[in-house]
Formats: structure tokens, C-alpha cells, sequence
């Protein structure tokens, strides 16, 4: 909080913070003002993937062509401000009116984000560029210690695996937001709106879509099937390496961890 107060000085905002999400990154409201700090918390910052000052860059151009996406900050200075070893983003605030009542509407508004980057004229990483990333935090076992040893055998045979599997693919890539899940939309006045893009990177459209509902596919004319497989595994795979870094960070990433290495064992949810 005093790195957003700080910079609010500095920008001659007066504002009361409130904290409205702190799982990856922190997200914090600058009340009463229309806007909302990002600040690059999280514990994995020095992945290779993530990048806030990226994420600005390619939603200044989606806002550029009208996208349905949050915008950053339009009259407040965006950023990316440096605070202390922190970088701080601004971004519009919307109210969240919570989850529609339709899954099947996300498809179509993310259909909308990708036409808007298909142009985006900034490099971007590979999308296997995060499967790096955890392969070098589980060779790493203090970054894990909270991870059962039976438990990171099993992580790291499976992030084998998956290189072996993608190590001979061969498709079309294009400019991808890289995380849609749901945790990642606002349901607006004006309706749904994509954020976060600090996971922003090239790679096949079905990597963006394992990251979704089967009822956002319809929205998509082509959609290899066969590869959203493995494709959902290796999301699997990374959010709970990720989450497992910090599991008591909130009780959001402690279920996250619990939940994605379920899944990759193939065990029940309940």
C-alpha cells in the first residue's frame, strides 16, 4: 500500500487505496477516483513471460482499435512507473457486475481481442516460453517447499512429458492474450471486458482457448481438438507450479494448487 501511496503523491492524486485482489499480482482501487493500481507483486517476477510493462504496451494498442478490454489509464499517466524494485501500471475501473449468465459469451469477445492483435507490431515471447519457465523453478526445491517430494516427482515427469510433446509441434501461431480464464474478465455496464495482459505471447489459438470452457470453442470456426489435450495439461501444469511457490498467499492460490495438480493426476475435485 505505501508504494501506491507513494506514487500517488507523485502524481498529485488524493485517493483512499482499497485492495481488491491480491493473488498474482496486487490490485488496488484508488478510491474515489475511476482507477486502479497494478502493482507487480508477484512472486514470479523474474519469469521470462511475464512482463507488466509489455501488458501496457499491447492494451494501448487494443484500446487504440476499440477492443473490448480494460484500457489503461487515459488521462492519469499509465505507467509504467517504477516505485522502489516495483512497477506500478493504471488502468480504468469498471465495476464487475459478476459472471454473466451465459459461459458460451466469453468466445465471441475474445474472438473480438484477437482480430484487434493480430497487428500488434511489438515482439512477444513464445507460448512455451512459460513451460521454461517452470521447468527451471522445479529443478529449484526451495521454491517449492511447501510441495510434497512425491508430489514435485510427479510435476517434473509431467513438464518431461510435456516437452517431448511439444517439442514436435508444428502449427500456426499468432499474437495470444495467454491466460482468458475466467479470473481475467470483468462483466460491465458495457459489457464483458478482457484484462491482464502480462501473459501476452505467440502461439496457437488453442492455447488461449485450454484456457476456457468447451462453450467458448463455438465461437471459433477452426479449433484443433485433439490439442486443446495436452495443451489444458500443460496450463494445469503451470498454475500449479506457480501457485505452489506461495500457496498461503490468499486462499484463492492455496485452492488453485490443490485443484490444478488434482487435475493433472486425473483425481476428483471433491
Amino acid at each position: 500500500m505505501e508504494t501506491v501511496l507513494g506514487l500517488s503523491s507523485r502524481l498529485g492524486l488524493e485517493v483512499s487505496p482499497r485492495i481488491l485482489k491480491d493473488s498474482n499480482n496486487t490490485i488496488v482501487y484508488l478510491s474515489p477516483l475511476p482507477l486502479v493500481a497494478k502493482v507487480g507483486t508477484s512472486h514470479f517476477r523474474d519469469a521470462s513471460l511475464e512482463a507488466l510493462d509489455r501488458e501496457l504496451d499491447v492494451a494501448r494498442h487494443l484500446a487504440s482499435k476499440g477492443a473490448p478490454i480494460v484500457c489503461p489509464s487515459a488521462e492519469t499517466p499509465a505507467g509504467p512507473h517504477r516505485i522502489a524494485d516495483l512497477i506500478v501500471t493504471l488502468w480504468q475501473f469498471h465495476e464487475d457486475r459478476g459472471p454473466p449468465d451465459d459461459d458460451g459469451a466469453f468466445g465471441p469477445v475474445l474472438a473480438r481481442v484477437h482480430e484487434a492483435l493480430l497487428d500488434y507490431p511489438g515482439p512477444l515471447p513464445p507460448f512455451t516460453a512459460e513451460l521454461k519457465d517452470v521447468g527451471w523453478i522445479l529443478q529449484d526445491r526451495t521454491r517449492l517447499g511447501r510441495l510434497p517430494e512425491e508430489d514435485l516427482r510427479f510435476l517434473r515427469r509431467t513438464h518431461q512429458e510435456l516437452e517431448s510433446i511439444l517439442s514436435v509441434l508444428r502449427t500456426d501461431t499468432r499474437p495470444l492474450h495467454g491466460s482468458p480464464h475466467s479470473g481475467n474478465w470483468l462483466n460491465t455496464s458495457i459489457g464483458l471486458l478482457l484484462l491482464d495482459f502480462e501473459t501476452a505471447c505467440r502461439g496457437p489459438l488453442e492455447w488461449d482457448l485450454s484456457a476456457m470452457g468447451d462453450e467458448a470453442l463455438d465461437a471459433f470456426s477452426r479449433v484443433d481438438r485433439e490439442l486443446l489435450g495436452p495443451l489444458r495439461r500443460m496450463r494445469s501444469l503451470c498454475v500449479a507450479v506457480k501457485c505452489w511457490m506461495d500457496p498461503d498467499r490468499t486462499p484463492e492460490v492455496g485452492e488453485a494448487a490443490v485443484v490444478h495438480l488434482r487435475l493433472l493426476r486425473g483425481q476428483p475435485l471433491e
